[in-house]
Formats: C-alpha cells, structure tokens, sequence
C-alpha cells in the first residue's frame, strides 16, 4: 500500500513537472517570438539560419568594445572593424590578447565543428560578449554578415549615423548553407558593366552570403576580356556602331545610333578577383563556343566556317540567336586553348564556364569541309562535332587542373567525362546528368532567369520576356524528385542569371537582381524544411532598407 501511494506521489509529481516543463516551455517560446516579431532585426536576417534562439537582452558595441582574433580569424575580424566604421563613426580595436575584463567581439577558429562544415559558423550573443566560432575563414565571414543584419539598419550607411546606438540582440545561432554553389550570373557581353559597379555587386552578393559569379565575357554583341596574344579581340570585337533598342518581332526594328562598348585588362580582372575572393566569392569566366562567336570571328575571320565571306562582318548589333559559329579546324582549337590558357591565367578558378549553347550549326551543315570532318573523325552529325569540340577544351582544362562547365547543350553528342552540367532549358538536362554521375548546377528558364518581367510587362521597364515574380524565385527546390537518391549530391547547387539585353546600365541591373536574388540566396542557404514565403516576406520588408542604406537598387515589394 505504502509502496502504491509512493508510486502514486511520484506519477503524481511527474505529472505536475511535466505540466510546468510544458508550459515553460510554450512561455519560453512564446517569448521568442515575440521578442523576435517585435523586434525587426531579430526577426529578419536573409538567409534565413539554420537554427537561431533568441533571448531577452542585448550587447551595445561601443568605442571602448575590443575585438579579438588571432591568425586566419585576425583577417575576417579585420573586414568587421572596416565595414562597421563608416556607419559607426570610429574603428574597434583589435587585439591578440585574452579576453578583456569589458565587453568584446571574439572570433574563435576550430577545427571540431564538422556538423557546420567549411562555410558554416556559430554565433553566440550575450549581453557581455559576440562570440563567432568557425572552421574555416569563410565561416566567420559569413558571421559578420549576419552580426551586420542583426545591428540596427544605420549600420549600412556609407557616412557616420548619429544617435544610433549600436545593440545586437542576445542570440544563439548555428547557420551552414544547404548547397556549395550558390550563384549569380552577370553580362557585360552585350552591355559593358563597368569594373566599379562590379564591385558594387559582389558587395551586394557578399550580404546575401552568395559565392559564385559567373562573368559571361564573350557573345555575338562583345568580347569583353583582354587576351595579350589576339589584341584585335578588344580593340575589334569588344565594339558594335549601335545597339537593338526593341524586341526583334515588335515592328520595324530600331537602333540608338550609338557606338557601344568597353573591355576589362588583365589588370581589372585580377582586381575584381582580389575583390571577391576577400568576400569569398569565386568568379567563373565564361568565354563562349562554338556558337556566339561572331565578335571573335569578326576579329580574326580565319576562326569562322566561311573566312572569305566572313571577312568584313562586324560586331552584332541585335539579338538573338546568330549563325556565326567557330570552325573546328586545328589553328581554331589552339586559337581558344590560347584564350583559356591567358584566362585561366587571371582566373584562379577551378570551374571555367564554356558556353556551349545555342550553337547554330548551319555554316557546319553547309560546308563541304565540315562535313568532310565528321565523316573522317567517324561522328554520327554536328551534334557529335560539337561533342567531339568540347572534349578538346575538356581534356585541356582538365590538364591544367580545372573542369569545364557548360550549359546544357553540350550534352548533345555526348558529354564530356569531367564536365559540369549548367541546366538551363528546364531540369532535365540535369536530371539526367546527375543520374549518370556529373555535377550539376540547376539555373532553369523557370525559376532562375531574372532578365525575365518581375510583374505585369505593362508595367516593368523593357525586358526579353517571361515572367518570374519573387515568390516563384523562392518557391523553387534545386533538387528535382527525379534525380535518383544517391545522386543527390551531385547537385553543385542553384544560379540566377541576369542577361544583360534589355538590362543597359548598372542600376537597372540592380533592380532586376534584387530582391529576387535575396530569394534565390535563401533557396541555396537555408533548409528547404524552413521555407516559408509569408515568414521570407515579413523578414524581406525589414531587409529593403539595408537595400536603401546601401543605395542598392532594387524593385519595391507589391
């Protein structure tokens, strides 16, 4: 009996801890999120992370605040102290030392956080101290860019803000990116971006905690790189005499009349380079072939089908899709294993980026000698050509320790064994690549093109078509239910591209990148079991006045 009515006491007292455990817990989360909700800048960090508890309580960064790092973490720590000192009006010291007895912001290197990965971090606020834990340098940058959210939106100013005291809600958070390649896609091809606001962009980028931009260098309407050994390459093709002003079926066609163009040196590349890798972005150069060839070819006719007629071609002023294709003869092949041998040169990156699409064959259709080619190389047809054109460049590339990617057409004729598949022309393309063991990077027409109309076209400036609103952006998953469970990983990750036909000048380039781009850098960070448009929305509207602050330009939220 005795022992019944202890059994009976204890079930009782279990019960009654529960009951407490529960409702401390429903008190406990409540008060988050109302601490979050009511407070924006808790509530409104993009990406969203991982995991993240508020508490009660803040730390107020001040003059006498000291920031601590030694090493690789000293450098990171660094771009903290030069970002926050415009807005803040004067620098954090920082020091090598043991933690001082004030408050302080200390970055802490480890090499025992597997769970984070390279670009993961942990961020622990108090109201005595910032601690950002990392494994690698790239982690505690992107620490910084979430400490930088969750400071109040003067911290982004350009010019010291007065009255602004500069707390940082008490928070736990441990944040790591879902996908490696999380990207972008610019095109000074067909209208020039000049080196500054390149660099603006990637500014831009680095918030978003993006870290690839893919540069298309070259098309039918530029050549946009400087290759030391071919000058005719900028001081020919990186110029037309006019630009298309309209849509190619819209009426008589209309030009502005006005010469277009411009080039980056050797000497811009490695400083835009520079400039990104500081921000941990990679740049991917793509120079186009076969097809988008003719400002090369309107350089050196010799690299074109027919030379004799192609000699006194210029470069093109419209767009579109142009016939002009280079000819797979020996002196083309080491003509463009020239180019991407100087590329690669400024390019430290592992991935070049080839084209391959689009690639009209007709010039190959009609040339006795093209012809002649596939039959005594034993290829099935042009498509096979192509195939057979984009291994030399793989086999090149691979020799120089870098792997080739290429658009989803180059799967025509078959693909090259170490190529990286870009599927553009819907999902398929990477579907199947990813099944049969390739990397892939997902960059469909569907979700990813922001050349497309953001809303009604009645009421957009001029774009190329389509329609891609903000939240279809965000809706999209990178990794299709076709692509077979073990082959997931190959799924390098997602890109958004920005053609630049209807896009002339750097600030339009802004407004259609942005807050599209917030969405896809959401897509390719955050867990796909968090995504929550409404939850994406609420953070977003607190998220454009950082825009502002940072005289981004960008379309206003419907």
């Amino acid at each position: 009996m005795q022992a019944n009515k202890k059994l009976s006491q204890t079930a009782a007292h279990s019960r009654l801890t529960i009951a407490h455990t529960v409702v401390a817990v429903i008190c406990l989360c409540l008060g988050t999120c109302f601490s979050a909700a009511s407070n924006p800048e808790t509530a409104s960090v993009i990406p969203r992370p991982v995991s993240a508890e508020y508490s009660e309580g803040f730390f107020t960064i001040t003059p006498a605040t000291r920031v601590i790092a030694k090493d690789k973490a000293a450098t990171e720590a660094l771009k903290l102290i030069d970002t926050l000192a415009p807005a803040m009006g004067f620098r954090l010291e920082l020091v090598t030392c043991s933690e001082p007895q004030d408050r302080f912001i200390k970055f802490e290197l480890s090499d025992k956080l597997p769970q984070i990965g390279d670009e993961g971090y942990m961020l622990d606020v108090t109201a005595k101290s910032i601690i950002i834990r990392a494994n690698q340098p790239a982690g505690f940058f992107y620490g910084i860019q979430t400490l930088r959210q969750l400071l109040p939106v003067s911290a982004f100013s350009k010019t010291k803000a007065k009255g602004v005291t500069w707390k940082v809600p008490c928070v736990n958070i441990t944040d790591h990116p879902r996908f490696k390649w999380r990207g972008l896609l610019v095109d000074p091809a067909r209208h020039f971006i000049p080196k500054s606001a390149l660099l603006r962009f990637i500014d831009a980028m680095a918030l978003h905690k993006l870290n690839s931009l893919q540069i298309h260098l070259t098309d039918d309407q530029g050549w946009r790189v400087e290759i030391k050994k071919y000058p005719k390459l900028t001081e020919v093709g990186a110029w037309r005499d006019e630009t298309l002003t309209g849509h190619l079926h819209n009426g008589p066609l209309r030009f502005d009349g006005r010469r277009h163009g411009g080039f980056y040196t050797q000497k811009d590349i490695r400083e835009i380079v520079r400039y990104a890798s500081a921000r941990h972005i990679n740049i991917v150069p793509e120079i186009e072939m076969p097809g988008h060839a003719r400002a090369a070819i309107s350089s050196y006719p010799h690299l074109g089908v027919f030379p004799a007629k192609q000699k006194d071609i210029k470069v093109w002023t419209r767009w579109g899709v142009c016939e002009h294709i280079f000819a797979p003869r020996p002196h083309t092949i080491v003509f463009l294993q020239d180019v991407l041998a100087e590329v690669m040169q400024v390019f430290p990156s592992e991935y070049i980026h080839i084209g391959g699409d689009e690639a009209v064959k007709n010039h190959w259709k009609a040339s006795e000698e093209i012809q002649a080619l596939i039959r005594a190389k034993h290829l099935k047809d042009e498509a096979g050509l192509q195939s057979w054109f984009i291994k030399q460049m793989d086999s090149f590339l691979a020799k120089h320790g870098r792997r080739l990617v290429g658009w989803d057409d180059i799967l025509q004729g078959g693909l090259a064994p170490g190529a990286v598949v870009m599927s553009w022309r819907g999902e398929a393309g990477g579907i199947a690549s990813a099944n049969a063991g390739h990397d892939v990077v997902m960059a469909p027409t569907s979700h990813t093109y922001f050349d497309y109309y953001q809303g009604l076209a009645n009421k957009e400036p001029l774009a190329i078509g389509g329609y891609l609103p903000l939240e279809r952006v965000y809706q999209y998953d990178p990794v299709p239910n076709a692509i077979d469970p073990d082959k997931v990983s190959h799924v390098l990750g997602v890109q958004g591209q920005l053609w630049s036909e209807y896009i002339p000048n750097p600030q339009h380039l802004e407004y259609m990148a942005y807050p599209r781009a917030a969405a896809l850098a959401e897509v390719g960070w955050s867990p796909k079991s968090s995504k929550d448009y409404d939850d994406f929305l609420n953070r977003l509207r607190h998220h454009t006045k950082r825009l502002q602050a940072m005289e981004i330009h960008y379309r206003s939220l419907d």
